[in-house]
Formats: C-alpha cells, sequence, structure tokens
C-alpha cells in the first residue's frame, strides 16, 4: 500500500532568497487524459502542467488526488525531481511555493542513451474544425528492435497560434531528443497520442485550456542537485 505523503505548508511569500533555487512558471495547461485497452477507452482523468513558456528542461504536473488534495509530480532534466502533496486551496492561491529538502530527489535521467535509438519526424500538417497544426512523431529508428523490445510512438499535434511556448515533453527521452536536435516546431499539444509497437492508441492526451500564471517554486540550495551535473 502506498504510503501519502504529508501535506506541504505553502510559503505565500513575495520575498526573494538568494540562497534558493527557483523555478519560474509562467502558463497552467489542462489536459484530458484518456488510457485506452484494445481501443476501448478505460480510463479517463485531468491533467495539469505548470509551464516556462522559455525553459523546457523542468515541469510540474499536476493531478487529481482527492477532492481536497493536489498531486504534484516535478522533475528538472537536469537533476532534481519530487513527488508532493497539497491543500488544493493552497496551491491554487500560493505565488511561491517552497518545498523542503527532505522530499527533494537527485535525478539522472535512465534512458538518456535511448536518443540513439529514436527520432522526431516533421509529418504533414492536420486541420481540425477548419484549423491547421503542426503534426510529428517521436518513433524508433530501429525498426528491427521496435516490435522485439516494445518500443511506442508518440505523435504530437501542434497549435501553430502558440509558437510563443518552447515544446513540452513529459517523456525525457522526448526532451533529450529535443535538446539534441531541435528540429522541431515549438508548441502547445493539442493533443499527444501513444500508440504501443504494435500500433495500438493506448494513451490520448487532450488539450482543454491555457492561461498565464505567475508562480514560482524554490528549493533550498543544499539540496540543488543541478549543481552537482
Amino acid at each position: 500500500m502506498m504510503k501519502q505523503l504529508p501535506i506541504l505548508l505553502l510559503t505565500l511569500s513575495t520575498l526573494f532568497c538568494f540562497s534558493q533555487k527557483q523555478y519560474k512558471f509562467d502558463y497552467i495547461i489542462e489536459y484530458k487524459l484518456t488510457f485506452y485497452k484494445d481501443s476501448l477507452a478505460k480510463k479517463t482523468i485531468s491533467r495539469y502542467y505548470f509551464t516556462n513558456s522559455k525553459k523546457n528542461n523542468y515541469l510540474a504536473v499536476i493531478t487529481n488526488l482527492d477532492s481536497l488534495n493536489y498531486q504534484m509530480d516535478f522533475k528538472d532534466e537536469n537533476g532534481i525531481s519530487f513527488n508532493v502533496n497539497f491543500l488544493k486551496s493552497d496551491l491554487n492561491k500560493a505565488e511561491f511555493i517552497n518545498v523542503d529538502c527532505q522530499y527533494v530527489n537527485n535525478y539522472n535521467n535512465p534512458f538518456k542513451d535511448r536518443i540513439k535509438k529514436y527520432d522526431f519526424f516533421n509529418l504533414n500538417d492536420t486541420i481540425i474544425d477548419g484549423t491547421e497544426y503542426n503534426r510529428y512523431k517521436l518513433t524508433s529508428i530501429k525498426l528491427k528492435k521496435h516490435k522485439k523490445k516494445k518500443l511506442a510512438t508518440e505523435i504530437y499535434i501542434v497549435d501553430k497560434n502558440t509558437k510563443f511556448h518552447l515544446p513540452i515533453f513529459y517523456f525525457p527521452t522526448a526532451y533529450e531528443e529535443w535538446k539534441s536536435k531541435k528540429n522541431i516546431p515549438s508548441g502547445i499539444f493539442k493533443e499527444r497520442l501513444l500508440f504501443d509497437s504494435y500500433g495500438n492508441l493506448s494513451v490520448k492526451e487532450e488539450l482543454v485550456s491555457y492561461h498565464t500564471i505567475n508562480k514560482t517554486i524554490t528549493i533550498d540550495e543544499k539540496c540543488d542537485y543541478t549543481q552537482n551535473k
């Protein structure tokens, strides 16, 4: 049975502290996430992203834990991760969110070498309800190993009117591949489709809304593991 993490107190303060690592967020993006099995929708949840439109090495993903609490999964691809719970009422109104070092982990992406097996490919644009969208996919370039190792394929459908925002990646392999080549268009994805190695749709993520915010997550510099990278 998974132990529930304690609810953290949020720092509702505008004081700047030079001894803290700061992560600034300027957008909140809501998605509807649907999981499929045998082509049938089995479960749908809401997922919220705190993002920085100019920096995509870090991302906070928020889901509903229950009626009162959120769960936040945060990751900085440069070396930090944490998973904590917050009261919804606190997180919604907080501008500064202080996370104690006891919850912060030293993160290393164990799949960095996978960029040798994957690549992004730009696809033809698609039209949805009269609007034209960019499309690209992340897939294995080792075709013989694709099914043998059950490697998945992601397809992104991207709003052309959101080029002000860098690409958003939940999976570290996608981020590392983008960082190595930067060969795809910027923008907030309208849809993200995940297909298994047999071409079956397993996950669909659909954009609900997005708007600007002003939130900052802070951690003490003693647990800023990015300094050691």
